[in-house]
């Protein structure tokens, strides 16, 4: 079984340990708890780690928050970063792709632009063909 590896950087400590308490019961995950959430302390603690996923976990959104995300997504592009936050039950999924495209590929992307769903379509680099993935 492969195991997952999932970034925790607790800015609230409560609810910090409720996550640890939820993926301490997965096989398939291994958690790595971070509870410093200065920017230059977390990039030198997790060095060379490549996680599958970051997840940050918080009071409330504010400015640190969103610096400390824009931060991780520069550092893991492709990764999902995801915001808990206690006072509300939202998931917050952010997530960083670079796309190469002209201006017949944007115009297409923000014409057909949906609230609903997003495709995210990446290149094969062996071939002229791109794949397409659908989030809904």
């Amino acid at each position: 079984m492969e195991k997952r590896q999932v970034v925790l950087i607790q800015m609230q400590p409560l609810l910090g340990e409720g996550l640890q308490r939820i993926f301490q019961k997965l096989d398939d995950v291994n958690l790595l708890t971070l509870t410093n959430t200065e920017i230059s302390e977390i990039e030198s603690v997790l060095g060379d780690i490549q996680p599958d996923m970051v997840l940050v976990a918080g009071e409330k959104e504010n400015d640190h928050v969103m610096h400390l995300i824009s931060s991780l997504l520069k550092r893991y592009e492709n990764i999902p970063i995801a915001w808990v936050e206690l006072e509300t039950t939202r998931l917050r999924l952010f997530t960083s792709h670079s796309l190469t495209a002209g201006s017949a590929e944007l115009l297409n992307i923000i014409r057909e632009n949906d609230s609903r769903h997003i495709e995210i379509f990446s290149m094969d680099k062996k071939s002229n063909l791109g794949s397409q993935r659908r989030v809904c």
